[in-house]
């Protein structure tokens, strides 16, 4: 197993076999679209407390020979027992120290990160600057043209005239030479690891965001320019518009979203955008986002590699192979975040994020089988008119939920060892497990051999709790309970 080792300016802070280096936590959050945190604790007769320095002292976490977090401290806490707290920032922060002078450019994308580097390179020391490193982001026509006759913050300037007008992630990557900087259209790495219900799968929390979501788009793009008298070309107040090249119409909308909830607006600039054409393309692919809301799904999991199995680490920015089937999810997903705990492994959770994804719903009639509808609210090749219907049904009907609970062992690795598993059944937010006859409580189990399931499913009927053996989950078998009322 691979050590987990702490650096403060290049100083061995922890190590996991030296007791006076002894830390009470190092919680690392992995973030694809901000800047990566740490959280380090360690006790009041740690014989290096002084060394940590918040704004200054450079922090290295290593897992293997492998980086796992650098950068600095920001502050520096002391609970009752005088636990010394520090919460950090990754070195992705160090953009934000630095200013942009006045500016114009006109070129590739690449070339304007290059320039922000630079200039942000000449007024840092030099752990904290950056080489240009992977570009995957293109603008269609190869070309931006921008300016500024005022400062900015380095990170502001990259988000502002880079990311918010063509999208995507940056990355830091420690190498031997220094740290690389990529500007990615999306995320290439995936995980040799996989997410699977009775595996490594401890808990599942999915959330729906509806609150953003827009139906309307009116898109705006660069501001017209004209010439004057002296044949000087200047801008007028006007933008390029989609009304030419759009039946005389001048927005788009999303006609599924729109006659689900209705004529919601907003507009969205384009400054590098001067064809009428282009801009309608972008509009057309932005409402289709706006329209979907976000679907974003919190895992709770044990991480393999460290229960001793030879296997690479879950990281934020790979994408995963999930399997739950009693929640639906079965499909390669960005992981957009992970917090680990690497004291305390069992804490381990990652969000994947996912734009379009079928979810099986934990909504029925009262007299219905709880897991036999599906709604399928994210797929764009649904029918309008089936889905109204099932929201319909839904608000219809009273709403249930389930709960399972593990008690015992989640990785079954030695013959005889063995967890009881119970299911809970709340009406809206009130339990009514024990008003249900135990009949009602019918199991599964899913291991793809369907005489040897249907034959364990009968074995387990009317119970509202089950005991699983390591025999139970040979063959990857995955277990959920079916609810009949």
């Amino acid at each position: 197993m691979k050590l987990f080792r702490v650096y403060v300016d290049g100083k061995l802070f922890y190590h996991p076999h030296f007791s006076r280096l002894a830390i009470t936590q190092a919680q690392v959050k992995e973030d694809a679209e901000n800047i990566d945190s740490l959280i380090l604790s360690a006790p009041y007769n740690h014989p290096y407390l002084k060394d940590m320095k918040p704004m200054s002292s450079e922090i290295v976490c290593k897992k293997g020979e492998n980086t796992v977090f650098e950068g600095r401290a920001l502050d520096d806490g002391i609970d009752f027992y005088n636990t010394h707290t520090w919460t950090c920032e990754s070195a992705l922060a160090y953009l934000k120290d630095s200013m942009q002078p006045p500016y114009s450019y006109k070129g590739n994308l690449k070339g304007l990160l290059e320039l922000f580097l630079t200039e942000h390179n000449k007024r840092v020391e030099k752990k904290k600057q950056f080489h240009i490193g992977n570009v995957t982001v293109k603008d269609n026509n190869d070309y931006i043209s921008y300016s500024s006759s005022e400062y900015s913050v380095t990170l502001d300037a990259i988000q502002e005239k880079l990311m918010k007008t063509h999208g995507g992630y940056l990355q830091v990557r420690y190498t031997r030479e220094g740290k690389m900087l990529d500007y990615l259209e999306d995320f290439t790495a995936f995980s040799l690891q996989k997410v699977e219900y009775g595996k490594n799968l401890l808990d599942v929390k999915i959330t729906q965001d509806h609150t953003e979501r827009i139906t309307v788009l009116i898109p705006l793009g660069a501001k017209i320019k004209e010439t004057d008298e002296d044949g000087n070309e200047v801008e007028t107040g006007k933008r390029v518009t989609i009304t030419g090249v759009n039946e005389g119409v001048e927005y788009v909308y999303d006609e599924k979203a729109l006659k689900e909830i209705g004529w919601i607006w907003t507009v969205e600039v384009w400054d590098d955008v001067t064809e009428p054409g282009n801009l309608l393309r972008k509009a057309k692919s932005r409402v289709a986002e706006l329209a979907k809301g976000i679907t974003s799904m919190e895992l709770s999991i044990v991480d393999e590699s460290d229960a001793g199995v030879d296997i690479m680490d879950i990281h934020a920015r790979q994408y995963v192979d999930c399997l739950s089937p009693p929640h639906g999810i079965d499909g390669r997903y960005l992981c957009v975040s992970k917090t680990r705990d690497y004291l305390n492994p069992s804490g381990n959770t990652i969000t994947i994020g996912a734009s379009s994804i079928t979810l099986t719903s934990l909504s029925t009639k009262q007299h219905g089988n709880l897991n036999t509808l599906e709604k399928d609210i994210m797929d764009q090749d649904s029918k309008l008119e089936d889905m109204s219907g099932k929201v319909e049904e839904i608000q219809s009907s009273k709403m249930y939920r389930t709960e399972l609970l593990v008690e015992g062992v989640n990785i079954f690795k030695d013959r005889g060892q063995k967890s009881t598993i119970r299911c809970r059944v709340y009406s809206w937010d009130k339990e009514i497990t024990d008003t249900l006859d135990a009949s009602a409580f019918c199991w599964h189990r899913n291991s793809g051999n369907e005489e040897t399931d249907a034959d364990w499913d009968r074995l387990h009927a009317g119970r509202k709790s089950i005991v699983i053996t390591t025999e139970d989950v040979q063959d990857n078998a995955s277990f959920y309970c079916e609810i009949k009322i």
